[in-house]
């Protein structure tokens, strides 16, 4: 079991941040068993930051102070932490200056580094990109504020898994086992000063076997990028692209997690723990022959306490307080509640991605079956299934669906989540394939398009078209 632990704080600018990061380590930390060491690296009022932070830490026991002779960027800072400087303890947890921690927060990670083929472990933050809670918002202007994702996640981390296998884990709160930065180096310099590094130790890792993963039960804040100076947008776009070089499928394994490796508690957060805004409802009548008996009916029923969003066909209208999307519904956008009129599997799929609560509205069945929109996209096949999680209704009976719904949003938390969760179990296989389907899709019509730019490049038009072009190249007056 994992014991002790070497603190490193790159500081560069920011005071008021850096001492709420010290400030957090001073109550949070059990410097007996733990130890910090915070490493200037010359940036902005280096000076003065300095007295700042000698006079915050003062003679405490298991704190350290160093200052490098000149700026070495994050990513030399950190190696100098680690392989010069101090070279003991069980574990390395790498902690930017603005990110402050919270009670319990390293207990949790290094519970989770101990885990059978663990090599770096992160925390849950309000700012930490797929490691932020809530992640997702269900409503549109919203902030991620800590006070929002102190909420959250003090409850929801109970429901979830102690740890969750990522891609990657995000650097702002990084920690890994000494022997794995004996055996392997700490951050390559070709991504310094700073981002991609964690990104790139995270994957040279795991093709020796290890694994990255979040720890549900830690969470550090994380003020983002204010330790950090230079034009970051290009910098996190060249490191991205020799990222995406040495590793080309990263994009793709992101991709995966954020859509089926996140667990449906957590991609629900910010609709399971209410936030004091109307919940959202969506609806989408676009495909329904007779939408405005539906229109009216969704009104009567959900119009007090939701705020209502349809997709609608042309010439339907809607009540004055109700938003009119144009567009297809991003299963992204997330909603309280999506009600679904005889949905084929495709709608499923998304409703499934969306909406914490589900309304299905069905019709009778169909005199000639064949004909029907049902048979001819699967729907009656999916509906066994999708029918056990939803509230399913005639049309007409949205009423009784509004009950069904008050009560399962009224149900405890811990029921909600497992009912979720199951739903999510139960239509993952369904998502999967719709995803296989997209890339293969995707895939496909990149193959189409080269076939024909190459199938141009060959014909005889494009071939006289770049032999006038040399031509009209070297007539006089041409440049």
């Amino acid at each position: 079991m994992t014991h002790t632990t070497l603190v490193v704080v790159p500081v560069y600018g920011d005071l008021e941040s850096l001492l709420r990061c010290v400030d957090g380590l001073l109550e949070h930390l059990d410097t007996t068993v733990h130890r910090v060491l915070l490493v200037n690296d010359c940036g902005p009022d280096a000076d003065a930051i300095e007295r700042a932070l000698l006079d915050r830490i003062g003679e405490r026991p298991g704190f350290r102070y160093e200052r490098n002779d000149h700026n070495l960027g994050f990513v030399g800072t950190c190696n100098r932490a680690v392989t010069e400087l101090d070279t003991g303890g069980d574990a390395v947890l790498l902690l930017n200056s603005d990110a402050v921690p919270t009670a319990g927060f390293l207990d949790a990670m290094l519970a989770v580094l101990d885990e059978d083929d663990t090599g770096v472990v992160t925390a849950r933050s309000d700012n930490a990109t797929i490691a932020s809670i809530p992640y997702r918002l269900t409503n549109r202007g919203a902030a991620r504020t800590e006070a929002r994702t102190r909420t959250v996640w003090g409850a929801l981390a109970p429901l979830l898994p102690v740890s969750q296998v990522m891609p990657v884990a995000m650097g702002f709160c990084f920690l890994t086992r000494r022997e794995l930065v004996t055996e392997h180096g700490l951050f390559d310099e070709a991504f310094a000063p700073g981002y991609g590094e964690e990104n790139d130790y995270c994957l040279r890792l795991a093709e020796h076997g290890w694994l990255a993963k979040i720890a549900n039960g830690a969470l550090v804040l994380h003020a983002g990028g204010k330790s950090f100076s230079g034009n970051r947008t290009a910098l996190r776009a060249a490191h991205q692209r020799e990222l995406e070089r040495r590793y080309p499928f990263l994009p793709d394994a992101v991709a995966a997690y954020q859509r089926h490796g996140m667990t449906a508690t957590e991609r629900f957060a910010d609709a399971l723990v209410p936030s004091g805004s109307a919940p959202r409802l969506a609806v989408d009548l676009r495909h329904v022959a007779e939408p405005g008996a539906l229109v009216a009916e969704v009104d009567a029923a959900f119009a007090d306490g939701f705020a209502l969003e349809a997709r609608l066909p042309a010439g339907t209208s809607a009540p004055a307080a109700w938003t009119v999307a144009t567009d297809d519904a991003s299963p992204d956008d997330l909603v309280t509640v999506a009600v679904l009129v005889d949905p084929t599997p495709a709608e499923v799929v998304v409703a499934n991605r969306r909406a914490l609560h589900l309304v299905v509205v069905r019709s009778a069945p169909p005199a000639v079956p064949w004909s029907s929109r049902a048979h001819r996209t699967g729907a009656d096949t999916v509906a066994a299934v999708v029918d056990r999680f939803a509230e399913v209704v005639a049309p007409g009976g949205l009423t009784a669906a509004r009950a069904g719904v008050d009560a399962r949003v009224a149900a405890p938390l811990a029921d909600r989540s497992a009912a979720l969760e199951e739903r999510w179990a139960a239509l993952l296989p369904l998502d999967v394939t719709a995803a296989d389907v997209a890339a293969d899709r995707a895939s496909d019509e990149v193959a189409r398009l080269r076939r024909e730019l190459d199938e141009l490049r060959g014909s005889r038009s494009f071939r006289t078209g770049q032999a006038i072009a040399k031509v009209a190249a070297r007539l006089p007056g041409r440049r």
